[in-house]
């Protein structure tokens, strides 16, 4: 009797080893699918805008859910013909980065730069779009690029009055290019910085 329960027991071992053996079979037997690579989380508040008056010569409304940097100048001689802004989206995860300076006969080649600078992302870039910004009253006058496509630089602008001050901006994410993942806070950070341009007011 003994030695059929030994008997029993040692089949009812086989039989649970073979099943477990049958299913882990069967599961190397399915073809596995990658998991598509994630993106971070990017966050789209209301749009709201504050005021901005710092230490480069201008006034304008940035997006309440934005920090101004100002990055101190080299020299005292410096801060009369540059200052840098840049304009961080902590919760977006990017950065507006812009350069102010002073116009010293030197317009046709500011313009020519920034023209050169949106020209370097022709390669990967499906479109550049191109929108004058003309404001006469307030002496107000630019061009804001949009750059469709993988690129590293979605947005770029140059805003001056054409006789004493000239800036230059262009967006950056913290993360690889990736037009489709990045466009709903592509779009809203390029309708910020659209603002930014019209309530611009040189000081």
């Amino acid at each position: 009797m003994r030695s059929g329960q030994r008997t029993w027991g040692l089949s009812r071992s086989l039989i649970v080893l073979f099943l477990v053996a049958a299913v882990g079979f069967v599961g190397c037997d399915e073809t596995p699918i990658p998991k598509p690579r994630g993106y971070f989380r990017l966050d789209l508040p209301e749009a709201a805008y504050t005021a901005y008056q710092g230490a480069c010569p201008f006034r304008a409304e940035i997006p309440t859910y934005a920090v101004a940097l100002e990055k101190p100048v080299a020299t005292p001689a410096a801060a009369d013909t540059a200052c840098y802004l840049t304009l961080r989206f902590p919760g977006q995860r990017a950065s507006v980065y812009m350069t102010c300076r002073g116009i010293a006969n030197d317009l046709p080649e500011l313009i020519d730069d920034a023209h050169e600078f949106k020209n370097k992302h022709e390669v990967k870039a499906a479109r550049i779009r191109s929108e004058r910004l003309l404001r006469d009253s307030a002496q107000v006058f630019g061009n804001l690029f949009d750059v469709e496509g993988d690129v590293a630089s979605p947005f770029v602008f140059y805003l001056t009055d054409s006789t004493t001050h000239f800036i230059y901006g262009s967006l950056y994410f913290d993360a690889r290019p990736n037009a489709d993942s990045l466009q709903p806070v592509t779009e809203r950070i390029r309708a910020d910085m659209r603002h930014f341009a019209n309530s611009l007011v040189w000081e």
